[in-house]
């Protein structure tokens, strides 16, 4: 039997590499690159369908039955990633995505009552059978896309390391699955098959045929488990009497009632020795991980960066991208006091205009006085719109009705007023859900969200969230957080408070009709204001911005007790 590495199971010549046509997301920084590959290895499973799990490497697997497990030894070493094993390890994905898809592990389970009245060898036989027919299945609908150029690649190296460990001497179970797994995609030379073999294989090529087909009826994925499983319990009955007399090799059991599919499959086993998995080291790990929150829902990871990786109070936060259309009443009055707080409270930055026909007069132009006459300039002192603003909205589920009616208006009055201008506004609001923090935008261009408020108060890992996806420029930055109640989720609020701190972010807690004042302050410190009621919520937002323009650069004892003074008249 001859075998060409580089040729797929139409006999033509498989180009050197695929993922080198389009993989340019690349780094040559370890940690970027894994997280770049392993958001390619997740889209290129995504084309096969929603349930194929979560994708991770070794050491980063939370436990979940559905994850499909990457060892990272195959891709480590050279940065960038070569083509050639990035080709690889989308094959090893794929592979393994089509087992999650076709369910393979209900088809164990079917055939467990048949395991179970197996003695020890045959029950051994029966389970290489089932296990490479799984292979099999799931390589053949590979093979309808473009996704079967990927495993074709890896199966043939599995197939060539296979060959060259087996034992020609004595006929054994092994040589026999391994020929009949080979016949799927070359053509076998008659002559050349151990007689010892061809009744077996017969079965099994049939067997092939069976599997084969399968996809094209219309059938549920129940239903094609129900088929292999009844198909493989039919050439077991057939091929049982034809491998007695075959030697077994490899006496380990591959699936037992009380565990999933084993995680190794045909291909991992057959990979070198020295490419077992041993998984990402602790610190690589983490740096994988925060890499990849940065552009996916779960930011878990960015907030124990920051608080720590050994900090329990850590509770799961998630960025939420559902949310509804917020209809506020805006009020031209409030819209106008906030514009001119913005236009006069500001910094001035001077902008000099050169070269006018009236003005003062610019000695550094008078020699244009006799040629053009253009010998003045004109100093304007404009507003310095370098303000980045972020507001913080508490949407618990203590903020239903009337409260969030009136956040929803300040943040209508406070986009509209900053509309057109250079200064940024954002605005996040935050909730809790199924014990997981969720935070979600509110303002996406011109158009304003809003959320149902619901579930706990998590303001420490929400304020931390805020401050970190700030726009990173070197403007001065703003984080107005407002609140109706004290943190009781997820870490301490004093941990965003000094993440701010570090950041150089001014933040500002208003704590609106807050009933328990001091335990507020003992979270929040000098860092909260309060007003009595939500209605005093538009004119409290206007005193902090003058006081903020004004002192909000002032890290003295002197500003926060102005900050004391403002909002005490209310």
């Amino acid at each position: 039997m001859h075998t060409n590495p580089r040729a797929d199971h139409h006999g033509n010549a498989s180009p050197p590499s695929l993922s080198g046509f389009w993989r340019k997301n690349t780094s040559c920084m370890e940690a970027e690159e894994l997280a770049n590959l392993l958001r390619a290895l997740r889209k290129a499973a995504g084309h096969i369908g929603p349930n194929v799990g979560v994708i991770e490497y070794s050491g980063m697997s939370h436990g979940e039955a559905a994850s499909i497990v990457i060892d990272p030894a195959l891709v480590m070493g050279e940065y960038p990633v070569p083509p050639k094993t990035v080709d690889a390890a989308v094959g090893l994905t794929v592979h393994e995505a089509f087992h999650k898809t076709e369910w393979s592990e209900k088809v164990w389970k079917l055939l467990s009552p048949d395991f179970a009245a197996l003695p020890g060898l045959s029950r051994v036989a029966f389970q290489r059978i089932v296990h490479t027919g799984e292979d099999i299945y799931v390589d053949l609908l590979a093979d309808r896309s473009v996704l079967g150029r990927y495993t074709s690649g890896v199966r043939n190296r599995v197939l060539e390391d296979a060959e060259s460990r087996l034992n020609r001497e004595k006929p054994s179970l092994e040589a026999l699955i391994h020929l009949w797994w080979a016949s799927v995609w070359t053509v076998q030379d008659e002559g050349a098959v151990n007689p010892a073999y061809e009744k077996g294989l017969e079965i099994l090529q049939n067997l092939t045929g069976n599997l084969k087909n399968l996809p094209d009826r219309r059938a549920g994925v129940l239903q094609r488990c129900q088929e292999r499983a009844a198909l493989y319990k039919n050439a077991w009955a057939a091929l049982e009497g034809a491998v007695k007399g075959l030697q077994i090799l490899d006496k380990r059991l591959l699936w037992a009632p009380a565990a999933a599919v084993s995680s190794v499959n045909a291909q991992d086993a057959a990979l070198p020795a020295k490419t077992k998995k041993n998984g990402l080291d602790a610190e690589l790990r983490r740096d994988v991980e925060i890499s990849l929150a940065q552009g996916s829902a779960d930011i878990t990871p960015i907030i124990r960066s920051i608080v720590g990786p050994d900090n329990p109070d850590v509770a799961p936060i998630s960025r939420w991208d559902f949310n509804i259309a917020a209809h506020p009443v805006i009020d031209r009055k409030t819209v106008g006091r906030l514009r001119a707080i913005f236009a006069n409270y500001a910094e001035r930055q001077k902008i000099v205009s050169r070269g006018l026909a009236c003005g003062r007069i610019d000695r550094r132009r008078l020699y244009r006085a006799p040629i053009n006459g253009r010998c003045f300039r004109q100093v304007d002192s404009m507003p310095s719109e370098d303000w980045n603003v972020t507001l913080l909205l508490d949407a618990t589920g203590s903020m239903r009705g009337g409260k969030w009616r009136m956040v929803e208006n300040t943040v209508g009055n406070m986009h509209k007023a900053l509309s057109g201008s250079q200064n940024r506004l954002g605005a996040w609001a935050y909730f809790e859900m199924d014990g997981i923090c969720m935070m979600s935008r509110l303002i996406s261009g011109r158009n304003l969200l809003s959320v149902p408020p619901s579930g706990q108060t998590a303001s420490g890992q929400a304020i931390i969230a805020a401050a970190y996806f700030m726009p990173k420029d070197k403007r001065r930055k703003l984080l107005i957080h407002v609140t109706d109640g004290e943190s009781n989720f997820g870490v301490d609020a004093s941990c965003g408070i000094d993440y701010c701190r570090q950041q150089n972010i001014n933040l500002v807690t208003i704590g609106c009709g807050v009933k328990d004042r001091s335990r507020m302050k003992e979270q929040y410190g000098r860092t909260i204001q309060f007003v009595s009621r939500f209605g005093q919520l538009p004119s409290a937002m206007e005193k902090l911005l003058k006081w903020s323009f004004l002192y909000g650069d002032a890290k003295n004892l002197a500003a926060e007790n102005r900050l004391n003074r403002i909002f005490s008249t209310d």
